[in-house]
């Protein structure tokens, strides 16, 4: 003879438990959502300001029109100026060794 037991009860009460965690992570999806634009448009200034330098300006920071171009070409949800820095940062270090 076999018993079924059933454990619907010990799912359910897993499902209360991990609620207040649902609840957090939607809120902080939907807080990153609302600040997407922002953040968005300020990244694209920041890079307009960048495009509009000459090239002797944007050689004494380490970037180049180049640079620029290929900041344009990144997906919307990625920073640019973030990428840039970086790119800055792997030559100064290039060029100490």
């Amino acid at each position: 003879m076999t018993t079924i037991v059933s454990f619907t009860g010990a799912t359910a009460h897993n499902r209360r438990q991990a609620s207040p965690f649902r609840h957090s992570r939607f809120a902080a999806a939907a807080v990153s959502a609302l600040l997407w634009l922002p953040r968005f448009w300020k990244a694209r200034s920041e890079l307009a300001a960048l495009a509009a330098m000459s090239e002797c300006e944007r050689r004494d920071i380490g970037l180049t029109a180049f640079d620029v171009a290929n900041a344009l070409t990144l997906p919307v949800d990625r920073d640019p100026t973030e990428v840039l820095a970086k790119v800055v940062d792997d030559r100064r270090h290039r060029r100490e060794f």
